[in-house]
């Protein structure tokens, strides 16, 4: 899973577009803006390619590809292909400052950035200076009031908690432990938006303890065990939002004290690894960006275009990326930042293999996730069973609003 320290179906896209690079721009019989383009649509990437955290890299990188193939093989825009240059930013700050260079040198439409520290944080100002489109693609780092031409792609902690916790009060859980990992200060964020969604929607905090001993440094998973012991009151779940390993142990010291309740948590927990929990797992509630189990016709668009067995959520993520900037060119009529800008923030959806995305006026995402329930398998072995996609989740929470209006 990402460190925290470091770290949209679309339809034709045979366009017809005004691009950075392109003359002679006109009016159709339908109102577009029609142009010819001079050469290929350059869409940078930037991320680790190499080194411990590759697998970002590559990943958004191949995302990127994918779409690209699809917009392509429809005619690509304005009759030219997209071309994508992915960069290496070997996850160090100065390489990716002088990769992010290069990209602006070369006039990119947009740069796509790796949800790491080195790829998303470091050439911000870069970006902003040059008037460059840049998206993070996965981030969950706030990246707002950084600047007019800085998005993310991702689904908002504050959305998913909410979302999960709905689900989770719906099903009749509403006591909870809420349990904390206190120097990880991205497990500190997630536990104040799990407390604000279980007071928003009826949920209560009956425990709250840490996994965190400040005294030896490390974790002591015995406190916790003993502060569930003492409920005054019949619990119905434990949050846990510190890292997956973590919460393995904190499942294992449950089940051997006797404590029967399923665990809730981010999509750090949406791993592979944490399958490997086995049966003190089971009932887990989990929310993640993508699934290769969602039943729609992008999913098997994605599949086929991507080309590659097990793509995962920053793949995923990247795809849908491309097509929303390809969808905001088009919308816009333009390759121009602060007009593509003005696209993207427009009060429109775009469906993706990921669900539905849109910006607000401050480039914040508004992204709804997948719901997950952990349950075993016909062999055993566990698998994150879909109870929610996006769209129902994000019909389930309009419903809520318009409940709550006076």
């Amino acid at each position: 899973m990402l460190n925290h320290g470091k770290c949209i179906a679309a339809g034709s896209l045979a366009l017809l577009l005004s691009l950075a690079g392109c003359s002679d721009q006109q009016g159709d019989t339908k109102g577009r803006m029609t142009a010819r383009i001079s050469g290929p649509v350059v869409v940078g990437v930037v991320g680790p390619m190499t080194g411990e955290e590759a697998s970002y890299g590559t990943s958004v990188a191949e995302g990127v590809r994918a779409a690209a193939r699809r917009v392509n093989a429809q005619g690509g825009l304005g009759g030219q292909p997209i071309e994508v240059l992915a960069l290496d930013d070997q996850s160090d700050i100065q390489m990716s400052i002088r990769q992010v260079q290069s990209l602006i040198d070369r006039k990119v439409v947009a740069i796509l950035a790796a949800p790491t520290g080195s790829s998303t944080f470091a050439p911000l100002h870069l970006v902003n200076d040059s008037k460059t489109l840049f998206i993070s693609v996965g981030s969950r780092r706030h990246l707002k009031a950084t600047g007019p031409f800085v998005f993310r792609h991702a689904v908002p902690d504050e959305i998913a908690t909410e979302d999960l916790i709905r689900h989770a009060v719906g099903a009749g859980l509403t006591n909870f432990a809420l349990i904390t990992a206190a120097d990880n200060d991205y497990s500190l964020d997630l536990s104040s938006m799990f407390r604000k969604a279980l007071i928003k929607h009826g949920g209560a905090i009956k425990v709250q303890s840490d996994s965190y001993d400040t005294l030896t440094g490390a974790r002591n998973m015995g406190v916790v065990i003993t502060a569930l012991r003492k409920s005054s009151e019949p619990l119905h779940g434990v949050i846990y939002t510190g890292g997956v390993g973590d919460a393995l142990v904190l499942a294992q010291e449950m089940r051997k004290s006797g404590i029967a309740l399923p665990l809730l948590g981010g999509e750090d927990l949406f791993s592979e690894e944490f399958l490997t929990g086995g049966e003190v797992i089971d009932g887990a509630l989990v929310y993640g960006s993508f699934s290769a189990d969602r039943k729609a016709p992008e999913l098997e668009q994605f599949l086929k275009d991507y080309g590659q067995p097990k793509p995962d959520r920053f793949a995923a993520l990247a795809y849908d990326t491309l097509l929303l900037l390809a969808e905001a060119i088009k919308f816009g009529g333009t390759g121009d930042a602060a007009k593509l800008r003005e696209a993207m923030i427009e009060p429109r959806s775009f469906a993706g293999v990921t669900g539905s995305t849109r910006f607000t006026a401050q480039n914040l995402p508004i992204k709804h996730p997948l719901l997950f329930k952990v349950e075993p398998g016909e062999s055993g072995i566990r698998h994150f069973a879909l109870k929610a996609g996006p769209d129902a989740a994000a019909a389930a929470g309009q419903a809520s609003a318009a409940a709550a209006k006076p």
